[in-house]
């Protein structure tokens, strides 16, 4: 893999400024209308052209009674092995896109095996705005990205909406399962939470939003 790759994952600090300009060159605003944007072709160091997309997420931040917030240990890049919120990618729609509260609430679902009666149960708060600078989370497609644009080879940086999903009692006594791109569920006090534990650095800055709202 090229030097400016690290396990598919762009690390070259040039490139990485060059993609968020882009990002923040146009307006997407917080409720995307479609699940990628296209930034154009980057050119890389050894002369190659390269398209680059910007795709949509949303994460949860989801929160008992007693402060207790619950994460995955992530399958894969970025970040693989270490903690992070439930989250990912939009999904399209007919004739449209599903909303970045939808999305969260479905990852929660896919990656932790919530029931959906439970989640029924859960007050929904948007924290903040979208993010689009994440210079972090840009990403070299190891094959073409389902339900997107993005082909293999292709980078795409991701932006994300962050949400807390506050749910009665105690998340231990709920029956969850570890599913699509979580190898594990970890229930941790939400204020406990590390940097350093953190597969993607400002699910932290999330998390701590969520306990101030």
């Amino acid at each position: 893999m090229e030097p400016w790759f690290q396990d598919h994952m762009l690390v070259n600090p040039l490139l990485q400024a060059e993609v968020v300009k882009r990002c923040q060159n146009v307006d997407f605003r917080d409720e995307p209308d479609a699940v990628a944007h296209d930034l154009g072709m980057i050119d890389l160091p050894d002369g190659r052209s390269i398209r680059a997309w910007l795709c949509h997420a949303a994460d949860g931040v989801v929160l008992d009674d007693l402060g207790q917030t619950l994460l995955i240990r992530r399958l894969n890049n970025p970040g693989r092995g270490k903690l992070a919120l439930p989250g990912g990618l939009l999904d399209a729609k007919f004739q449209g896109v599903e909303s970045s509260r939808e999305a969260a609430l479905r990852e929660v679902m896919e990656e932790t095996g919530m029931p959906a009666g439970v989640l029924a149960q859960a007050k929904v708060t948007r924290l903040g705005h979208r993010r689009y600078v994440r210079p972090f989370d840009i990403r070299q497609a190891w094959n073409d990205l389902p339900g997107t644009p993005v082909q293999m080879n292709e980078i795409f940086t991701v932006s994300t909406m962050a949400f807390r999903i506050r749910l009665p009692g105690n998340l231990r006594n709920i029956c969850l399962i570890a599913g699509d791109d979580a190898a594990a569920i970890i229930i941790v006090p939400a204020k406990n939470i590390k940097v350093s534990d953190m597969a993607v650095p400002d699910h932290i800055e999330m998390i701590h939003d969520a306990l101030h709202v």
